[in-house]
C-alpha cells in the first residue's frame, strides 16, 4: 500500500510538468460588433475578398488573384499576409478563409536554432466572418482559430507565446470591426 501511495504522489507531482511540456494548443478569438447599417450593405463590404484595405486600417493594399489575396500591411517594412478564400456563402452571409503564408519580419537565434518571426505570431490560422440582422442593423462576428507560430515546447521566445498570439489576433479583429463600423455608418 505504501508503494501505491508513493506512485500516486509521484504521478500528481509529475502531472503539471508533463502538461506544461507540450507544444502549442489551439487558440480562439471571437469578437462581435453591432453596426447601424443593413446586413446586405455590410455583407457586400465584408464578402469583397479583394477589398479588405477598404475597411481594415492595418491593410495598405490588397492584391487578389483568383481565390488568393495578398495583404500588404501599413506597418514598418510593409509585411505581407497571403490568405485563401475557402467560401463566401451569400445565404448564410459567412466568409471563411485561411492564412497560407506570411512575411518573415525578423529571425533570431533561440535555443541554438534560427527562429523566424512572422507578420503575425500564428500558424494554422482559419477565420469566419458572419453578418446577421439585429435590431434594424447588423451584427458582425469575426472568429479565428489558430496555434502560436513557435511550435516547439517551452521555453518560448519573447513575443511568440499563446498569449502573444491571442493578443495579436484580438487586436487585428477588434481594429477591423471597429473601423468597419465607422465606414459602414458614414
Amino acid at each position: 500500500m505504501k508503494k501505491f501511495l508513493v506512485l500516486i504522489v509521484a504521478a500528481l507531482v509529475a502531472l503539471p510538468m508533463i502538461s506544461s511540456a507540450h507544444g502549442p494548443s489551439r487558440q480562439q478569438v471571437k469578437e462581435k460588433i453591432t453596426i447601424n447599417a443593413s446586413p446586405e450593405k455590410v455583407w457586400a463590404m465584408v464578402k469583397d475578398f479583394g477589398g479588405l484595405h477598404n475597411w481594415h486600417p492595418a491593410v495598405a493594399s490588397t492584391e487578389l488573384t483568383g481565390d488568393t489575396r495578398v495583404l500588404t500591411l501599413a506597418s514598418e517594412g510593409n509585411p505581407t499576409i497571403t490568405e485563401q478564400l475557402i467560401s463566401a456563402n451569400d445565404e448564410k452571409m459567412m466568409l471563411t478563409y485561411k492564412i497560407t503564408g506570411m512575411s518573415v519580419v525578423k529571425t533570431i537565434t533561440f535555443n541554438s536554432k534560427d527562429t523566424p518571426y512572422f507578420t503575425l505570431p500564428v500558424a494554422t490560422y482559419k477565420s469566419w466572418i458572419t453578418v446577421k440582422a439585429v435590431d434594424g442593423g447588423s451584427e458582425v462576428q469575426w472568429k479565428s482559430k489558430f496555434y502560436r507560430s513557435f511550435m516547439d515546447n517551452p521555453p518560448v521566445p519573447e513575443g511568440q507565446s499563446d498569449k502573444d498570439a491571442v493578443n495579436s489576433i484580438k487586436g487585428v479583429i477588434t481594429a477591423g470591426l471597429e473601423n468597419l463600423k465607422v465606414v459602414m455608418e458614414k
